[in-house]
């Protein structure tokens, strides 16, 4: 083994050797010699001997085609074999300036670069001297690989970073950040509105990353850049230590209020909401804007400050009892309001308020905070009591929702009911008056001036539950004071017109006779056919008044007819409501039309009817007895008239009635009338065979016939 190796050293020497000679031939050869020896030693230039040789013919060599192709064909080999590469180097500087070689020359010098400062430093100082675009981007391309930069580099950076085109300026900024080696003044001068978008987020997003924030070139930026996000970024950075100046307070507040694009108004509000530093500077400097430009919008960006900050409480509240504008007033108050519940100092500030202001609706607003929050004592009483007797329909309202934050204690009866006038104005909300009536009807004993007002409410409401709580508050006097809190008006008026008998019934039972005139209006109103639906609700039926107003004579003409009416039309299925009917007939027995109408009910509907009541009610005599039934010419027409006898047997006209009947020529021809005639004289203990028999036969006036 060793043997061999010995061969392939002798071997490697020998070829050096012939490399060696064959470059000692070059320099007295001509070019063409020069090309063919130069190829021959090409295969071993890693040999060191064979490189040193071969670089010291590239210094000595006057052709540059041939001293590049040289120079590009050592550099194929790494030039790992040379121990120094600065005289190669300084041959490739030197020879930068032949425009044939500068192509071959500045890849291997650029390589060389990466790792060698001097053959960096020469880079550089003939990247200064180019006017080529192309020439100078190509050795930019080769300066900025290195990822650590010497100080040297830093500075070279710096001073060509506003000479490059974008793309090369893109690339140097992104390497001087990532260095982390621009100052102050630098990073202004990239966030000026004409640099590339490309830059300008970069390096927003190093000064993000480092908490970075240079104010002027943000707020330039934030006034005067074109591009949304931009704008946006610049406020987000702004608001990374806090907006605690009042110059970056209106930068940020003219760019929710004055900024086109909505994103970029949006990104303001939510600084402004939570990186405002409210110091007393800046809390002075906004309420000065409010009170001159009076801007609502400002006013709800520091709302949520309002629960954190005692300072820009006391700050607007001040601004609130200036002479500004009711709109922006009203919101402070509004705003202000819904702190009391946490801060009841501030409770008594907005007591003194409403009476210091005077504009209506301010006066409003403070009210409307006041009764958000229910002190411990009864102190406000008067106050919401006051608040009712205001002209302001939102002060009235107001003023109920504070009667209804007041405790219902025996101590606070008078105060409630006193707010009994404020339900009859009719425009205000009809929650609150549905609530306040309600309240007020639970006192146990209102006085007559309070029902009253119930009543007057009763008369011209139209919500159906206040009507019904102005009910119940009649009903409750009616049942603790008597007839003297009952409006008989009123009550007409339900049951005749609004068909509503709600707190009429049982009352009207009651106090029948305190005004009976008006109780039979109203209880004949009660029986009309629009209210029969009404009357089932309240539990009452016709036949209940008829009876009730039969047994206190109130029995009339027209309650009759109505009572006889409803036996002839009645539909069948009812008849256990004849009697009834009957009954209240016996009230009026002076009614015109009560017989005629009894003799038709008793034809029409004799079967379904008590006879032995309609007896009570008609008392016929038997001469009119017998022209009723003279007016029969067919058996079911006498039929009722028989069951009638019957019924009544023991009337004395009854056998003499019931002989007038026989004799009729079709009464004996009907079995169903024969029927009813032996029932008949069974009641009456007639015989009615024998009453048959002794019916003289019917004679005829027209002498004899055929057969004599």
């Amino acid at each position: 083994m060793s043997k061999i190796t010995d061969e392939i050293r002798e071997r490697r020497a020998a070829l050096t050797s012939q490399s060696l000679m064959m470059l000692d031939l070059v320099p007295h050869s001509d070019t063409d010699a020069k090309y063919s020896l130069l190829s021959g030693a090409t295969p071993y230039l890693h040999d060191p001997a064979i490189a040193e040789k071969w670089l010291s013919l590239i210094a000595t060599e006057t052709d540059s085609t041939l001293k590049a192709d040289m120079i590009r064909q050592l550099a194929g080999t790494g030039l790992r074999q040379l121990s120094n590469t600065t005289e190669l180097i300084n041959i490739m500087i030197a020879s930068l300036a032949q425009d044939e070689s500068r192509d071959l020359i500045l890849p291997v010098l650029g390589r060389l670069s990466i790792t060698d400062p001097t053959a960096r430093q020469h880079l550089i100082q003939f990247y200064k001297q180019q006017e080529n675009a192309d020439t100078s981007r190509l050795i930019l391309s080769w300066l900025l690989i290195p990822v650590d930069a010497s100080p040297a580099d830093i500075a070279f950076y710096k001073e060509i970073m506003n000479q490059a085109d974008e793309t090369d300026k893109l690339v140097i900024v992104n390497r001087l950040l990532l260095q982390d080696t621009l100052d102050l003044e630098t990073i202004t001068k990239l966030l000026q509105p004409d640099e590339p978008v490309a830059i300008k987020e970069m390096v927003l997003r190093f000064c993000f990353d480092r908490s970075f924030v240079p104010v002027a070139a943000l707020v330039k930026l934030i006034a005067t850049d074109t591009t949304p996000f931009i704008r946006i970024w610049c406020i987000q950075l702004l608001a990374v230590h806090g907006i605690d100046s009042t110059e970056l307070t209106d930068t940020i507040l003219h760019a929710y209020t004055q900024d086109p694009d909505q994103s970029v108004k949006q990104a303001a509000l939510r600084v402004f909401e939570y990186s405002l530093l409210l110091t007393p500077a800046i809390i002075a400097h906004l309420c000065a804007q409010l009170a001159t430009a009076q801007n609502l919008q400002l006013l709800y960006l520091l709302a949520p400050y309002t629960a954190k900050n005692e300072t820009l409480v006391n700050a607007l509240l001040e601004l609130s009892s200036q002479n500004i504008r009711a709109d922006l007033a009203v919101a402070i108050y509004n705003i202000l309001g819904k702190l009391i519940a946490q801060r009841p100092a501030l409770f008594e500030r907005f007591v003194q308020a409403y009476e210091q202001e005077q504009k209506e609706e301010c006066r409003t607003a403070i009210l409307q905070a006041i009764t958000s929050f229910t002190p411990n004592d009864d102190s406000l009483n008067s106050f919401y009591s006051k608040a009712l007797q205001a002209p302001s329909a939102a002060i009235k309202e107001a003023g109920i929702k504070g009667i209804l934050l007041i405790p219902l204690t025996k101590a606070n009866t008078e105060v409630v009911e006193a707010a009994a006038p404020v339900l009859l104005h009719t425009q205000l909300n009809r929650e609150l008056r549905r609530l306040l009536a309600k309240k007020i009807s639970m006192i146990p004993l209102l006085s007559p001036a309070t029902v009253k007002i119930f009543s007057q409410l009763a008369d011209h409401e139209q919500d159906q539950t206040i009507k019904e709580i102005c009910t119940k508050v009649q009903e409750n006097a009616i049942s603790q004071a008597g007839s003297s809190n009952i409006n008989w008006e009123q009550w007409l008026h339900k049951a005749d017109v609004e068909h509503n008998f709600s707190g009429i019934f049982p009352h009207i039972w009651m106090y029948y006779g305190e005004n009976p005139e008006m109780a039979n209006r109203i209880l004949w109103a009660a029986l009309t056919p629009g209210n029969s639906s009404s009357l089932y609700q309240e539990g009452i039926s016709d036949i209940e008044i008829l009876r009730f107003l039969a047994v206190h004579k109130g029995m009339d003409d027209q309650l009759s007819r109505y009572a006889l009416t409803q036996l002839l039309t009645i539909d069948l299925g009812n008849e256990s409501k004849f009697n009834h009917y009957l009954l209240a007939l016996k009230g009026n027995p002076g009614f015109a039309e009560l017989r005629e109408g009894l003799w038709q009910l008793l034809e029409k509907r004799g079967r379904y009817i008590n006879l032995i009541l309609l007896d009570e009610v008609l008392q016929p005599n038997e001469a009119e007895f017998r022209q009723q039934i003279d007016k029969q010419q067919t058996p079911a027409g006498i039929i009722p008239y028989i069951s009638y006898l019957q019924a009544n047997c023991s009337w004395a006209p009854v056998p003499d009635l019931l002989q007038h009947i026989m004799a009729k020529p079709f009464v004996s021809q009907d079995n169903d009338a024969m029927r009813a005639m032996k029932d008949a004289c069974r009641n009456a203990c007639i015989d009615a065979e024998a009453l048959q028999r002794n019916v003289a036969p019917t004679t005829n006036d027209d002498g004899p016939g055929f057969a004599d």
